[in-house]
C-alpha cells in the first residue's frame, strides 16, 4: 500500500511539473515585447460626430469614415519602424480620404511611471520636409498616441452638413 501512495504522489508530483512548464509564460512576454505591428482600431475624438450623416453619433471616427483603414505602425527588432498614416482630408466644406502617407525611421523605448508601461519615442520627417516626434505609450498590446494641443482638430460637420474641422482631443489607438 506504501508502494501505492508513494507511486501516486510521484505521478501527481511530476504531473504538476509538466504543466507548468506550458507556454503560458510566453503571454506575459508578449505584453512586454515592443515589436511588432499595430493596427490602427480606433480614432477617439473630445466629442461624437455624425460624420457620415447617418443619424448615429460615435466617438470613435473609424465607425463614422473609412478613411483611416490601414493605418498602422511596425516597429522591427533593430529599432527602425514604418507608420502608415491614413485619415480625412477636409478642404473647403468637402471631405475625402487623405492620401496615405508611409514615414519611416528610428524609434526608442523606455519605462512609462507604470512599470508595466512603455514610452515608444519615433522621429520621421513628415510630408513638409519637417522633424516629426510622436510619443506613444504602449500599455499590454496597444499603442496609443494622443494629439492633444492647441491645434489638435478632427473632422465634424456644421449645421448644413458642410465638412468642417473641430478643434479638440483625437486618441490613436493601435492594436497589436
Amino acid at each position: 500500500m506504501k508502494k501505492i501512495n508513494l507511486l501516486v504522489c510521484t505521478l501527481a508530483v511530476a504531473g504538476l511539473g509538466f504543466t507548468s512548464c506550458s507556454d503560458d509564460d510566453n503571454d506575459a512576454n508578449d505584453n512586454v515585447r515592443i515589436e511588432g505591428t499595430y493596427v490602427l482600431d480606433e480614432v477617439n475624438t473630445a466629442k461624437a460626430t455624425d460624420f457620415d450623416m447617418n443619424g448615429v453619433l460615435h466617438i470613435d471616427q473609424m465607425e463614422e469614415s473609412k478613411c483611416y483603414d490601414g493605418g498602422k505602425v511596425v516597429l522591427n527588432a533593430d529599432g527602425t519602424f514604418t507608420y502608415v498614416i491614413k485619415g480625412i482630408l477636409v478642404t473647403d466644406g468637402t471631405a475625402g480620404c487623405s492620401e496615405t502617407f508611409t514615414a519611416s525611421g528610428l524609434y526608442k523605448a523606455e519605462t512609462a511611471a507604470n512599470s508595466k508601461n512603455s514610452l515608444i519615442t519615433l522621429t520621421y520627417t513628415n510630408q513638409k520636409g519637417d522633424q516629426e516626434v510622436r510619443v506613444f505609450t504602449k500599455i499590454g498590446d496597444e499603442l496609443i498616441w494622443e494629439d492633444n494641443t492647441i491645434l489638435s482638430s478632427y473632422p465634424d460637420r456644421d449645421a448644413n452638413g458642410a465638412a468642417i474641422l473641430t478643434q479638440g482631443r483625437v486618441q490613436y489607438v493601435f492594436d497589436k
